[in-house]
C-alpha cells in the first residue's frame, strides 16, 4: 500500500474496484480525513487509457459542481507520478448493496425515507445538468444515522460533456434503463428508472430484472416485472402503480422528473389513513397533502395555481421565512424553499412550524442542528417583534374594532381562562410574541373591552381580526 499521494497521507484501503482503489487518507493542511479514489496505473497504459482517464476526470467535474447533503462531496483532483486521484468527502457508512445482503427487505418507512433522500439528490443533480447514469445500491452509502449519500459519478453526463454520447452503452446492466441499452438519448428519466429498480429491491428483497446480462437486457426492453405487492403482500396496491409508472419502458411514460416520482410517493403517504398502511408514518412524509392535491408543484419545483399561502402570512412569518429556508436547505437541499412556504401557510406559531419542518430532516444530527439554529432564530424574532410593539404608537381606536365593540358594555376584570384564550387566539395570528403583548396589556388596561381593542390592533388581516374577536366573545 502506498503511504503518500501528493499532500495526502494514506491511512488504509477502503475498497478496490475494476478501475482503481479507494483509500482513507488525511489532509494535513486542514486536518481532516478524506476518501482518496485512484485509477489503476496499468489501465492508463491500455489503448483506451484516454477514455478511462477522461471518465475519471468527468467524475471529478460532475460531482465537484454538486453541493448537496445527500451527495458525496468532491474536494480536489490531481495527478502525481502517473497516478490520477480524486479527493472526496469521507463517509462513515456502508454501501446499500452490503445492507441488502444482510437484510434483503427493508421496513417500508425506512425504504421510503431512503428513497426520499435519493430522489431529492437526483433532482438537485439534474437541475445542475448532471445525470448520474449508474444509480444502484453499490453507489448509495448509508450512514449510521440513516442518511443516504450518492457516490460514483464516474459515468455521469454533463451538459458540456462529450464522453458518453448517444450510441454508448455504459452502466450496470441490472439497473440500466431501456434507452441506455439501446444507446439512446439519456436524461433524468433514466435515473428515475434506475431509482425505481432500487426501490423495488428495497421493498421486495428482489431485483425486478435478474439473470445474465443478456437476460436482463431482454427483460428490461420487453418485460414488465411482477407487481411489488405480489412479492410483499403488506404493500399497498397503490404503490404498484407508482413503481410501474417509474419503470415504464418509454421515458415519456415515466415520471417527468425525480421530483415527480418523489411527489407521487409522498402523495400516497399522505393519503393513507389506515394504521396498517405501510406508508402511514409521519417520518416518511416530505410534502403536506394539500400541496400535492392542489397541483402546486411542477417538476421544476415552481409553485403554480391557486391562492398563495403567503398572501395572508403574519409579519413574523415573513421575517422568519428566509432564514428557515436557508437552515432547512442545508439539511435537505433545494426542496426547502417550497416546504417552508407551504408549512408557514398552514401553521399558527413558530414551534408548530419548526416541528413540521423537522419531520423532513432525515438525520438525527441534522435535526439537532436545525433545532439549535431555529431556537436562536425564535429568540431574535421575539426580540424584534417586542421592540416593534413597544415602539409603535398605540391607536386609541381602530374603526372595525371599535365598531365591533361599541355595543358591548365594559367588563371589569379578566379571569385566567380568558387570558389563556386571548393569548392562544392571538398567537395563531401573530406568533409567539402574543404572550408578551397580552401580558403587557393586562398590566395597563382597565377592562375586557379595552383589552380586546388593544390586542386586535396587532392583527393586520381583517378576516383574522374578525375571527379573533369572535373567539373571544365580541359581538
Amino acid at each position: 500500500m502506498i503511504e503518500q499521494l501528493g499532500k495526502y497521507r494514506i491511512d488504509s484501503v477502503l475498497g478496490k474496484g475494476a478501475m482503481g482503489t479507494v483509500y482513507k487518507a488525511f489532509d494535513p493542511h486542514i486536518a481532516r480525513h478524506v476518501a482518496l479514489k485512484t485509477i489503476r496505473q496499468e489501465l492508463l497504459g491500455d489503448t483506451h487509457h484516454q477514455e478511462l482517464l477522461g471518465r475519471f476526470q468527468n467524475e471529478a467535474q460532475a460531482a465537484g459542481r454538486l453541493s448537496h447533503p445527500n451527495i458525496v462531496g468532491v474536494y480536489d483532483y490531481g495527478e502525481v507520478d502517473g497516478t490520477a486521484y480524486i479527493v472526496m468527502e469521507y463517509i462513515d457508512g456502508v454501501a446499500l448493496s452490503t445492507r441488502l445482503q444482510l437484510e434483503p427487505v427493508r421496513q417500508i418507512p425506512q425504504a421510503i425515507g431512503w428513497m426520499r433522500q435519493l430522489l431529492g439528490a437526483l433532482h438537485y443533480a439534474h437541475a445542475k445538468g448532471v445525470i448520474h447514469r449508474d444509480v444502484k445500491p453499490a453507489n448509495l452509502i448509508i450512514t449510521p444515522d440513516n442518511q443516504v449519500k450518492v457516490s460514483d459519478f464516474g459515468i455521469a453526463r454533463l451538459d458540456t460533456s462529450v464522453l458518453t454520447q448517444t450510441g454508448s452503452m455504459i452502466g450496470t446492466p441490472s439497473y440500466m434503463s431501456p434507452e441506455q441499452f439501446c444507446g439512446g438519448l439519456v436524461d433524468g428519466r433514466s435515473d428515475v428508472f434506475s431509482a425505481a429498480i432500487v426501490m423495488y429491491q428495497l421493498i421486495t428483497g428482489e431485483r425486478p430484472f435478474s439473470g445474465s446480462a443478456t437476460m436482463v437486457m431482454q427483460q428490461i426492453l420487453n418485460q414488465s416485472p411482477v407487481p411489488p405487492s405480489s412479492l410483499n403482500p403488506t404493500l399497498a396496491p397503490e404503490l404498484d402503480v407508482i413503481v410501474s409508472k417509474a419503470l415504464a419502458k418509454r421515458p415519456e411514460d415515466r415520471y417527468e422528473s425525480a421530483l415527480d416520482f418523489l411527489c407521487a410517493l409522498e402523495s400516497l403517504s399522505a393519503d393513507q389513513s389506515s394504521t396498517t398502511s405501510p406508508l402511514d408514518d409521519d417520518s416518511t412524509r416530505l410534502i403536506a397533502p394539500g400541496w400535492l392535491t392542489t397541483g402546486g408543484l411542477h417538476s421544476s419545483g415552481a409553485s403554480t395555481g391557486g391562492s398563495d399561502a403567503l398572501d395572508t402570512m403574519t409579519p413574523w412569518k415573513h421575517q422568519a421565512r428566509p432564514e428557515l429556508e436557508s437552515l432547512l436547505s442545508q439539511q435537505i437541499g433545494p426542496l426547502a424553499r417550497l416546504l417552508v412556504k407551504r408549512t408557514l401557510g398552514s401553521t399558527s406559531d413558530f414551534e408548530a412550524t419548526r416541528n413540521a419542518l423537522l419531520s423532513h430532516i432525515p438525520s438525527e444530527r441534522g435535526r439537532g442542528q436545525f433545532v439549535a439554529a431555529t431556537a436562536a432564530l425564535q429568540q431574535r424574532l421575539e426580540a424584534m417583534t417586542l421592540t416593534s410593539a413597544l415602539q409603535a404608537p398605540q391607536p386609541t381606536a381602530v374603526n372595525d374594532v371599535a365598531e365591533a365593540l361599541t355595543t358591548r358594555s365594559s367588563l371589569q376584570g379578566v379571569d385566567e381562562a380568558f387570558r389563556q384564550n386571548a393569548e392562544k387566539q392571538l398567537t395563531r395570528c401573530i406568533g409567539p410574541i402574543a404572550r408578551v403583548i397580552v401580558s403587557r396589556a393586562l398590566k395597563t388596561l382597565p377592562s375586557r373591552q379595552a383589552l380586546l381593542e388593544s390586542l386586535a390592533v396587532h392583527i393586520s388581516d381583517p378576516i383574522q381580526r374578525s375571527d379573533f374577536l369572535r373567539h373571544l366573545g365580541a359581538p
